[in-house]
């Protein structure tokens, strides 16, 4: 019986033997892939083969017996051979010979030409078009790299590349959406046309990938890049069709790209346009937290509260001009609070912000804003004295800005900490502040600076509430303070209950543990009672970060009759392992050698005590350790 391995080596000998072979292997009752390749590879060097000589009366047959062959994608040598001979099977050969020869010698614009001969003769093969688009790649890439661009002629290229039927997603089709990103640098390309017709369902994994440099500078990714171009050019044409478009892909790219604050920004400025302005709002919201201190932040705000809270925006277009005062880029701001000062019959104030963006635009040589005439021709303006400064007004109308800023974080309940400074800023005292963000956690312990409140006033432990949330490395921050209406002092803390695990004469120190995740030393010094090893403590604590981890601080401790947790304290009656002079009992429970000595324990005893956690730092292991022996018996 022929196999497909008498094929492959037939094929080299006498290849019209091997296709014979091979037609009788693929009729067999059950051919496998083998069989399959076998006959796929005699075919492929048949058309080789006859292509270039004058016996070419077979190339249909052998071409329709080619493309009925299933052959598996990841086969990339097979899959690539099988699409070049095919193309050899083209009665137009000839000319797409001459095509190529043309390419290689870099006249891509008559190779081009040739190409699109060939297609206007009906020929429809992929193989074909895809020549032609790489000969438009080429022209269009030699057009980018021009100075000044031919960006009608470049875009006819790219126009006529979008009319081809190629491989997408791709290489070339990613080298278009390249080409196009250059293009959309400068001015007179609409990027967000493009990729509607381009499609970005068809981006490859690579176009995802940010680039990074020898150096380890990093750059956007192409994804990245195209969606945020298209992104703003289709909020400044106001497109609702392509707003919609790029719309999921932003959402996308913010997932995949979270340090990218234009995203959020675009992702904003589309809902805005589409007339989601609630939406809008908190996208607006982080871009303004993350960029408190640049005008246009706060700009977007304004403008996405102008519809639903015209007092809000106000507030924050003067909050906007506290943060830059110039003019180079204020101008669309300061016409925006005219327009709001106008409404609100300030117009001396309007007038003021009226004039100097006339003045700057003459200054410039640049034509004033659409509507501008018609505010300056009303009635008002030519009598109206304007107004000296606006700053004041600016300070006094931010309040509802800042509160817009944190209007959708919750209240968190706080007890006021202490007053201290660190060394060397004696003159910038800060205040301690310990925050319940939940019922069940110790209070988290944060700082501001003693100017941010009127704390001068009350006790430590009044109560007061906070809006905060932690920043990008995760330090809460706080960013409104109030007083909460009620008497109960230190209400954010729970107690507590504990074990002292350790007791350190020398240093005068004691050692607790709560839990696996709580533990921490106190000054016998702080504490109005003794301790000793296994007693139980009442603890009231706040936390800490540090670069090593969370830390817990003791605000105050106590005996008390409560027992701990038996995650932490527990008895045991065990069967003891004495070697050394060390103990361990059956279910691992270690016995120092002093109450191995104490108690005259002896290797199989029984015994019953009580036993703490801890942790052994060499290990970087959690056990148990006995602190009471209750008592002994031998087993008999």
């Amino acid at each position: 019986m022929i196999t497909s391995k008498e094929v492959f080596e037939k094929r080299k000998v006498n290849l019209d033997e091997a296709y014979q072979m091979a037609m009788q292997l693929v009729s067999t009752p059950q051919p496998d892939d083998w069989d399959y390749k076998a006959l796929a590879w005699c075919l492929i060097d048949l058309i080789k083969r006859d292509s270039v000589s004058s016996q070419r009366q077979y190339l249909a047959h052998y071409k329709q017996q080619l493309e009925s062959i299933s052959i598996d994608s990841r086969d990339s040598i097979l899959t690539d051979q099988r699409k070049y001979v095919l193309s050899l099977c083209s009665p137009h050969i000839d000319t797409i010979r001459q095509a190529k020869s043309l390419s290689k010698e870099g006249k891509h614009y008559e190779s081009a030409d040739l190409y699109k001969s060939i297609l206007r003769q009906g020929e429809t093969s992929i193989e074909v078009q895809t020549s032609l688009a790489w000969e438009l790649y080429k022209l269009t890439k030699e057009l980018t790299a021009s100075t000044p661009v031919n960006l009608n002629l470049a875009k006819r290229y790219i126009n006529d590349y979008l009319q081809l039927n190629v491989e997408k997603p791709s290489l070339l089709h990613t080298c278009f959406l390249q080409l196009a990103a250059k293009l959309a640098a400068g001015e007179g390309f609409n990027i967000a046309a493009f990729v509607r017709l381009w499609n970005l369902e068809y981006l490859r994994p690579e176009d995802y990938q940010r680039h990074i440099s020898d150096d380890g500078k990093s750059y956007p990714a192409l994804a990245e890049k195209v969606i945020q171009q298209a992104s703003k050019v289709a909020v400044k044409t106001n497109d609702s069709v392509r707003l919609e478009y790029i719309l999921p892909y932003v959402d996308n790219a913010i997932s995949r790209y979270s340090d990218n604050i234009w995203l959020t920004f675009y992702k904003a400025k589309i809902l805005l346009t589409l007339g989601r302005q609630l939406e809008a709002l908190s996208f607006g919201i982080t871009i303004t937290k993350a960029k408190a201190n640049d005008f246009w932040a706060w700009e977007l705000l304004g403008d996405i509260s102008l519809t639903t809270d015209s007092d809000a925006a106000f507030s924050c277009y003067c909050k906007a001009l506290r943060c830059s005062s110039d003019i180079n880029f204020t101008t669309k701001v300061k016409l925006k609070l005219a327009h709001q000062l106008i409404t609100k019959q300030h117009l001396p104030a309007a007038k003021l912000e009226m004039q100097q963006v006339m003045e700057f635009k003459e200054k410039i040589g640049q034509k004033t804003p659409a509507g501008f005439n018609e505010v300056i021709n009303q009635s008002w303006y030519e009598g109206t004295i304007p107004a000296e400064s606006n700053q004041s007004l600016y300070v006094a109308n931010s309040k509802k800005a800042e509160e817009l800023l944190h209007s959708q974080l919750p209240w968190v309940h706080v007890n006021l900490g202490e007053k201290y400074t660190v060394p060397g800023k004696e003159n910038k005292p800060k205040r301690k502040l310990y925050l319940g963000l939940d019922t069940s956690s110790v209070p988290l312990e944060v700082s501001v600076p003693e100017s941010k409140f009127s704390f001068d006033r009350l006790q430590p432990g009044a109560a007061l509430k906070v809006k905060g949330e932690p920043d990008h490395n995760k330090v809460f921050q706080i960013f409104v303070i109030e007083n909460r209406n009620t008497d109960a002092a230190w209400d954010v803390f729970s107690e507590k209950v504990g074990v002292v695990d350790h007791v350190n004469r020398s240093k005068n120190l004691i050692h607790f543990i709560v839990d696996r995740s709580c533990d921490g030393i106190i000054p016998c010094s702080e504490i109005p009672e003794s301790f000793e090893e296994g007693d139980a403590i009442a603890l009231k604590l706040s936390r800490y970060s540090t670069k090593q981890g969370v830390r817990h601080r003791v605000l105050s401790a106590q005996k008390t009759e409560d027992t701990p947790e038996k995650s932490v304290m527990r008895k045991f009656s065990s069967t003891v392992n004495v070697s050394g002079g060390m103990g361990f009992t059956s279910d691992d429970i270690f016995i120092p050698p002093p109450l191995i000595t104490k108690h005259t324990i002896e290797d199989g005893d029984q015994v019953t005590g009580t036993a703490i956690l801890g942790y052994n730092k060499k290990r970087s292991t959690w056990g148990w350790k006995a602190i009471k022996v209750c008592q002994q018996m031998a087993i008999s």
